[in-house]
């Protein structure tokens, strides 16, 4: 879902960078669409004849920023297949829907782009700019079990009657980080694998004290990972009104978000409520931190004296074991492009053990279930030493529901803000904050919905 990860500048900046990391390489081979390699297979998938020694140039959509795009993918291409010049195509920090529609009007539309996720194919439907892989995966044999089974499904998904209109790329994952100093200064043992959240919320009560400075056990982090986990989403697709009154789940969170504001000592002084990164990275008094496993910003506060290690984001009791939902980001191939297989080849080499394997070195994670490319998750990063990276992969990813983005967006944004906001600050009780929340984002719906 495109908002779950852009609520506020701040976080959009921050996830935007947490989910450009990818992979690439070549598809294996197989009898069928779906071949079986389900390991991640080391054999290329066939090229069905397609000549990449001669000179083509491709546009290629994305907005992570030329730095990050050269190093995940740009370089890598260059270096594979000199003779494809790849035109790096920059949004100027607009939405994709936005840059999208001036792209459209203007004629001058990408051959490839970069999704932010998988529900993004809903942007580009819209526009009418998608295209159906499914016969080019066909001729060139592609085995799609490489894909986690998840990641495949978010992607099938946004298909009416099965088409792949992207291939998975990454798979986004989060973690709880945890300051090893705050534990060690109150003699407090470690979280562990497998936590449930009111297990969390529990440990962070006995390491929510007063010495010297208020130490906070715990912050809820980037509150989607709990919407994430339950696998719902904040309107009900098939009536477009919001669910906030109707499922269950909703009045779990926020129930969950008040114990965890309440505690006395545990709200953020001088703070208005949210993801308190910088209580954990720069103060240092903040113990727990569920976020995404984007690792980057955390080791470089590791210089200046952050002790961390990660364990596996906490899961609800009622699913254990079950995490967030990837909005690890795809890649397509547009409707526009006079150049498709030449696109493919690029798609396939983007997602191939090779390159999968390479970016997670540098620190983002796989989509594939290629356990060697897990297992050097993080490899070229200093300081990634001693962190227990096999926690990154502990959960299990949660499909995602099929939602049009922008309503979803519309009708996140009373419950992530004012509702989180009034119950936190005990200014409302969470029947009324739910009430309220609901009504705002009907009202947010049908007026979107004019547009």
């Amino acid at each position: 879902m495109k908002a779950l990860y852009q609520k506020s500048g701040a976080m959009a900046a921050l996830i935007a960078l947490a989910v450009t990391g990818a992979g690439c390489g070549g598809g294996n081979g197989g009898d069928a669409v779906e071949g079986t390699s389900g390991e991640g297979g080391a054999k290329p998938a066939e090229t069905a004849g397609v000549d990449m020694s001669r000179l083509v140039t491709l546009r290629f959509w994305a907005n992570p920023g030329k730095a990050i795009f050269d190093q995940e993918v740009g370089n890598r291409i260059k270096q594979k297949y000199p003779n494809v010049t790849i035109e790096f195509m920059d949004p100027s920090k607009k939405s994709l829907q936005d840059s999208m529609t001036e792209l459209v009007t203007a004629g001058t539309m990408p051959d490839l782009i970069w999704l932010p996720n998988a529900a993004a194919v809903q942007t580009i439907k819209k526009l009418g700019v998608e295209y159906d892989l499914t016969e080019l995966i066909k001729k060139n044999k592609f085995d799609l079990l490489r894909f986690d089974a998840a990641l495949l499904e978010n992607v099938k998904s946004q298909g009416a009657k099965g088409e792949m209109y992207a291939l998975p790329w990454q798979s986004g994952p989060a973690a709880m980080f945890y300051n090893k100093d705050i534990f060690d200064k109150f003699g407090v043992g470690y979280p562990k694998d497998g936590m449930t959240w009111p297990e969390v919320l529990e440990l962070g009560k006995t390491l929510t004290r007063m010495d010297g400075i208020q130490y906070r056990g715990f912050d809820p982090g980037l509150y989607n990972h709990f919407q994430e986990e339950y696998g719902i989403a904040a309107y009900d697709a098939k009536t477009n009104q919001a669910a906030f009154t109707t499922n269950p789940k909703w009045k779990t969170i926020l129930e969950f978000l008040q114990q965890a504001y309440q505690f006395p000592g545990n709200y953020p002084a001088d703070k208005a409520i949210g993801a308190d990164r910088s209580g954990f990275m720069k103060d240092k008094n903040v113990a727990m931190l569920p976020w995404a496993a984007y690792f980057q910003p955390f080791l470089e506060a590791r210089k200046e004296g952050l002790n961390f290690n990660i364990v596996s984001l906490p899961t609800w009791p009622d699913a254990k074991g079950q995490g967030s939902a990837s909005v690890g980001a795809a890649l397509a191939l547009t409707g526009t492009s006079k150049h498709k297989e030449e696109a493919f080849e690029i798609l396939k080499f983007l997602v191939s053990d090779e390159v999968e394997t390479a970016n997670s070195r540098i620190g983002f994670a796989p989509a594939i279930h290629l356990q060697s490319a897990k297992d050097q998750f993080g490899k070229e990063l200093a300081g990634m030493e001693n962190i227990r990276v096999s926690s990154v992969f502990y959960n299990k990813i949660t499909p995602l529901p099929i939602v049009d983005p922008l309503l979803e967006s519309v009708s996140q944004k009373p419950f992530f803000g004012t509702a989180i906001q009034a119950v936190g600050k005990g200014q409302k009780d969470v029947n009324t904050a739910l009430r309220e929340a609901q009504e705002a984002a009907n009202k947010a719906i049908q007026e979107e919905q004019k547009k």
